[in-house]
């Protein structure tokens, strides 16, 4: 009856020192989540405030108070950029004047 007993207190000892160590990979994971939405938080504040600064500086004012100042170097190309876009063949119309409406 002792040994019954014991290995009855021995078993939910160990079911509960199992379930500790369940809770506490639990919780583990769960810090690990939260850290990762903080950042996931952060990283998207940090894009925003980037992508904000990108479209303040390539705004034309600014760019145009820039080479203003003379920050900005504006070169010119005289020949045009070539494309290696396919484009639609131009049609060919010719215009012949009629002989009726020429002779009236």
């Amino acid at each position: 009856m002792l040994f019954r007993f014991s290995s009855a207190i021995l078993l939910a000892v160990a079911v509960s020192l199992i379930g500790i160590a369940l809770e506490k990979e639990s919780l583990k994971l769960k810090r690990l989540v939260s850290r990762q939405h903080y950042q996931l938080d952060v990283l998207v504040n940090t894009h925003a405030k980037m992508k904000l600064a990108t479209q303040r500086a390539g705004s034309p004012r600014q760019v145009l108070n820039s080479i203003e100042r003379g920050e900005l170097d504006v070169e010119s190309n005289q020949q045009p950029a070539l494309s290696n876009r396919r484009e639609m063949p131009l049609l060919q119309w010719h215009l012949t004047p009629q002989k009726k409406q020429a002779e009236k």
